[in-house]
């Protein structure tokens, strides 16, 4: 990240609300982050098939013995 002399980007800032939103579903925090997205359907849809699709990985990954 930049310093606090330097002022972040626009891609920096997307980039780092991006990670938030991302770590906060990995995290299993899938209905905090819909919550925070309640404003922007596009984003819920996303979040939601996102979840989703993690749900789908670990039990694969469960069958598959790891």
């Amino acid at each position: 990240m930049a310093s606090s002399k330097n002022k972040l980007t626009e891609e920096q800032l997307r980039e780092g609300v991006f990670e938030k939103i991302l770590k906060g579903i990995l995290r299993g925090r899938t209905k905090k982050v819909l919550r925070t997205l309640k404003d922007n359907p596009g984003l819920q849809r996303a979040a939601e098939n996102t979840g989703k699709a993690l749900d789908e990985l670990e039990q694969a990954l469960k069958n598959a013995g790891y």
